[in-house]
């Protein structure tokens, strides 16, 4: 494995943090790939040295970022990676700020900051770019300087650590300040939940799709949702006017539980077509009626409207990056009608499935952001 010098040039302080930035989300998962990281002003550029097996290797970290490319690639060997750490230009050496400690009080904080009916409809394309890399930018950069760490970019939502509930709630309020008076009119949702690192596999791959789900059925104007998880913590005792703000919904434990459980259920059996209310009912164990009751309390939706709302969403990757036609992707997510598939996602997106298939390479929107 090899040594490689990476280069960005940069052309103001925002470009600056969105590269310390990318370099702080891969020392999570590259860990000692990673050697350091600098920022050389003189130079106006940010630098990277990273163990890889090739440049291949390299390029393929920079696959989900639509704004950050690498000015420059350079093998360089182990004696000038050395005489490059203890150079005697005083370079400014950032890799300490961001070694990031997981703690009981770590939390997870997820924001949905791309509506999909935005990405699909609202918007020229242009103006389309020019919102997610502002959004994109602006989240980056605030997860920075309150101390979080960017796990990863899923679908819509930006997903972060921080190493107390008080740094995610301050975030999420001056994400939400910055950017919900946009004239877009999709404000960013927020969702924070304890984070254990002990199990991050498991807790990436379940939890965090599932939390996803929920910004999007909740029934709350709100724009800051708080696990019950966090709400009956002695982490959030501690500052008692967060119990008192006006900007935050609180989960309780019996919601949550519901919601989280409702979903599973739904993702779990969603592509069958002949997936009914009484099998929903069974599976939670709970009469229809309960079932109707507390769904309508969590959601403001009936069930048959969040198993429809459901399938259209899990729709979308297959329309924009899959190879299935519209029919095949109609049943695919569990409609028995094409035509009826067809006109459910025009109503809920303002756009035909197929328009959209048709308008996704000239687009160029990634599914993931």
């Amino acid at each position: 494995m090899s040594v490689y010098l990476i280069q960005h040039i940069t052309t103001n302080k925002t470009a600056v943090d969105l590269a310390i930035a990318f370099y702080s989300k891969l020392q999570l998962t590259l860990f000692k790939k990673c050697i350091n990281c600098w920022v050389d002003y003189k130079k106006n550029s940010v630098f990277y040295l990273i163990k890889a097996t090739d440049k291949n290797d390299i390029k393929k970290l920079y696959y989900k970022s639509i704004n950050l490319l690498p000015y420059k690639i350079s093998s360089v060997n182990s004696h000038l990676a050395y005489a490059l750490l203890k150079s005697e230009q005083q370079l400014n050496v950032i890799q300490s700020e961001f070694n990031y400690n997981f703690h009981e009080h770590s939390v997870l904080f997820l924001a949905k900051a791309f509506n999909k009916k935005l990405l699909l409809c609202k918007l020229k394309k242009h103006k389309v770019h020019e919102t997610l890399l502002y959004k994109k930018t602006i989240i980056q950069n605030l997860i920075h300087s309150y101390g979080g760490s960017q796990i990863e970019t899923k679908e819509e939502a930006f997903i972060a650590c921080f190493p107390s509930f008080k740094k995610a709630f301050d975030c999420s309020v001056s994400i939400q300040k910055r950017l919900n008076k946009k004239i877009d009119c999709f404000p960013v949702k927020i969702i924070l939940h304890p984070y254990d690192y002990n199990q991050e596999t498991s807790f990436s791959h379940s939890t965090i799709s599932k939390l996803i789900e929920v910004l999007y059925f909740i029934k709350t104007k709100k724009q800051l949702i708080i696990s019950s998880q966090i709400v009956n913590s002695s982490a959030y005792s501690e500052y008692t006017y967060f119990k008192n703000d006006n900007i935050s919904f609180r989960l309780n434990s019996e919601t949550e539980k519901f919601l989280l459980s409702l979903l599973d259920t739904i993702s779990k059996n969603y592509q069958n077509p002949n997936f009914n209310i009484p099998d929903i009912a069974s599976l939670m164990m709970m009469c229809k009626t309960k079932l109707y009751r507390n769904c309508k309390a969590a959601t403001g939706k009936s069930i048959n409207q969040i198993v429809k709302e459901f399938r259209l969403l899990k729709s979308i990757k297959s329309i924009t990056v899959g190879t299935s036609d519209i029919s095949q992707t109609s049943i695919e997510v569990g409609f028995n009608s094409s035509s009826y598939f067809s006109n459910c996602f025009k109503k809920k997106f303002g756009i035909s499935p197929t328009t959209l298939q048709k308008q996704q390479e000239e687009l160029n929107i990634p599914y993931y952001i």
